[in-house]
């Protein structure tokens, strides 16, 4: 089932208005990391955003000590992730950090806001899905909004279709406003969508009702409902992004999971390591 919604555009922000947006990539020297970072650059120049690479020397969750500093080895990762900033058609700055806990990673945040985080999904390394593992935790733990870019995706970087999975229970979006322009930026058709095995008007109305009063709607040139039928919700949200053509997901991050089984924490692990498209995860507090 699927509702076609009239979308009214909120009146542009003047440019000289609108703070740059930064998309910080998580870099190492893997392929998923490589991904990441072109996926960012060809994202950022449409949009006028500004790309930092940022390579992590350790994370951890907890602070704690660290390694000895050792200036003759930060000098050699300083370059080598200057090759890879040197490699991109668009400049790049680059933040070298010995470990990123959540003070780091908040430290980041506020200095080059609004920012998004994003990070290369391995497919293949148990090495580097280890490092990304950690990294993850440390963000999602940490509230802040992630854009996940599968390694093998090899979709516009700019997306056209974007689904927004939604199961009509109450949320509030945390730190909303990198998110939100981004996608006001990209100004993409939006599929709001709920997993049932019963089509529920009333949960689709709440969806539906819930993604407009957090501003995500806005952002959207043209807004559609849709229903998937299916008993699990994991293969019903990939079920709708081959139905729609979707080339981003937004996936709502609860920090609390009971009440909807939609958003269980299982399911957003399993979507994010399964999702064939960049997915931007947004925390969110529920309302």
């Amino acid at each position: 089932m699927t509702q076609n919604l009239a979308q009214t555009m909120p009146s542009a922000v003047p440019a000289e208005d609108k703070p740059v947006l930064s998309l910080i990539v998580l870099t190492n020297f893997m392929p998923a990391a490589h991904r990441a970072i072109r996926y960012a650059a060809e994202l950022a120049t449409p949009i006028g955003a500004q790309v930092v690479l940022l390579h992590v020397r350790e994370v951890s969750e907890l602070e704690g000590e660290l390694l000895p500093h050792d200036p003759e080895r930060e000098g050699e990762l300083r370059m080598a992730v200057q090759t890879l900033a040197d490699e991109l058609y668009k400049p790049a700055s680059i933040e070298l950090v010995p470990d990123l806990q959540f003070s780091t990673a908040a430290a980041l945040a506020k200095r080059y806001a609004p920012a998004l985080f994003v990070l290369g999904r391995t497919e293949e390394s148990a090495e580097e899905g280890l490092v990304n593992t950690a990294v993850l935790e440390v963000l999602r733990t940490g509230q802040f909004p992630l854009l996940l870019v599968p390694e093998t995706y090899h979709g516009a970087a700019t997306p056209k279709q974007v689904l927004v999975a939604a199961d009509g229970e109450p949320f509030t979006l945390d730190k909303p406003k990198a998110a939100l322009q981004l996608l006001k930026e990209i100004e993409p058709r939006m599929t709001v969508v709920t997993v049932s095995m019963v089509e529920d008007d009333e949960v689709c109305a709440a969806a539906l009702h819930q993604v407009k009063v957090n501003g995500l709607a806005d952002a959207a040139s043209h807004t559609t409902l849709e229903v998937v039928k299916h008993a699990f919700p994991v293969h019903g949200i990939l079920k709708a992004v081959t139905q729609t053509g979707a080339e981003m997901v937004v996936l709502l991050a609860r920090r609390r999971s009971f009440l909807g089984a939609m958003f269980h924490r299982s399911v957003t692990n399993r979507l994010l390591s399964t999702c064939p498209v960049p997915m931007l995860v947004l925390p969110t507090t529920d309302s």
